[in-house]
């Protein structure tokens, strides 16, 4: 028999028991309503029960993330050199014109005399515009041999060579980043839930802060790469970044690269909602399970969101209508709700649908 011809009435299984009904919790969250007869061998029907009731249901997403610094600058060695000196270590706060790393240039600037002076003795032309460019080019490496920090900042990667050492052409020197440009991302698809302009919370080292999102794949081209659609990146607020930095954290915060974004990705304010495990299926159409008293009836319902374990019901309850979640009798076997969507046979014998009014507005199977 089809669920909407079904009625389940404890008291019809037992019509010359005395029914009791026993209840506790609190309102708004699940409790056990049992319903017991007393006959010779006790039988008992016990439902786990929660009220409708109004309020707001979200979902929140947990997204583990990396922090770096937006704002920074790299510096690698521009020729094999050795190491004449180094000012430098991970995470010293630097100012503005400060000497951070030199190379010993000796052989380079050698090679510059040499071709300052073949360039001056050549006649105009083509040959002599070739050199001219050699020799620039020699220059730019030479100044790029000595690294001074361009702004006021902080060593985020450096080069731990020793003076002395040799380092190869292309070895990272170091990189000097801005403080204040401090920001947490994630690029492996996490945040697959983030939007652009989210504000979310973010936990780092443990502690609370605050942000907003300022890259999400919703605002990735229709032509970027499958890497760029799964970045995001969320700026740290004014405060949480003065925070953040405050006695030297920010510093080391970053170096430990860890956080995790706390986003709410869904959610529904003041709206009557039940938990997950009320709500049934019968086929397209959806139903729960609600007592009165000592009768339980299945109503269809009308659903919206579903948020943090609940659903919003648009249609087909009340608030303050108990409805089922789970149900078991005193022999230890339950019904869930898979059970409840298999065909039962209806408990009067003689067919009749003697369903009653549920109120002036509802009855069991009220078709939406």
């Amino acid at each position: 028999m089809s669920v909407s011809s079904r009625i389940f009435k404890a008291a019809a299984l037992f019509s010359a028991a005395a029914i009791a009904i026993v209840s506790s919790g609190c309102s708004g969250d699940p409790v056990k309503q049992e319903i017991v007869t007393s006959i010779t061998d006790q039988v008992q029907f016990s439902y786990e029960t929660a009220k409708a009731q109004y309020m707001t249901i979200q979902e929140e997403a947990k997204i583990p993330a990396s922090l770096d610094y937006a704002q920074s600058e790299a510096y690698y060695a521009p020729i094999d050199a050795k190491v004449k000196t180094n000012n430098i270590s991970k995470n010293m706060k630097v100012k503005k014109g400060d000497i951070l790393i030199a190379l010993d240039t000796t052989d380079l600037d050698f090679q510059i005399n040499d071709k300052e002076m073949k360039v001056a003795a050549m006649a105009d032309g083509v040959d002599k515009g070739y050199a001219q460019i050699e020799l620039d080019k020699l220059k730019e490496q030479r100044a790029a041999a000595v690294v001074t920090a361009p702004y006021d900042g902080v060593i985020a990667e450096c080069c731990y060579s020793a003076v002395g050492s040799d380092v190869k052409s292309g070895t990272l020197l170091c990189r000097v980043a801005v403080l204040e440009s401090i920001f947490v991302y994630n690029s492996q698809g996490a945040g697959k839930n983030l939007r652009f302009g989210m504000d979310v919370d973010l936990v780092i080292n443990d502690v609370d802060y605050k942000g907003t999102v300022t890259a999400a794949p919703d605002t990735a081209p229709s032509d970027a790469s499958n890497d760029a659609t799964k970045y995001c990146a969320v700026t740290l607020s004014d405060d949480s970044l003065k925070k953040l930095i405050n006695d030297n954290n920010g510093i080391t915060a970053v170096d430990a690269g860890w956080a995790t974004i706390h986003a709410i990705t869904a959610k529904r304010v003041n709206v009557l909602a039940v938990p997950e495990k009320a709500i049934k299926k019968d086929g397209t159409k959806t139903y729960c399970s609600v007592l009165q008293g000592n009768e339980k009836y299945d109503l269809y319902v009308e659903v919206g969101a579903t948020a943090g374990g609940y659903v919003e019901i648009l249609s087909g309850l009340n608030e303050g209508d108990v409805v089922v979640l789970a149900e078991s009798t005193g022999n230890g076997s339950s019904n869930t709700d898979n059970n409840n969507n298999n065909n039962k046979e209806d408990d009067n014998e003689d067919g009749d649908d003697d369903r009653k009014p549920w109120d002036s507005n509802k009855k069991p199977f009220k078709d939406m």
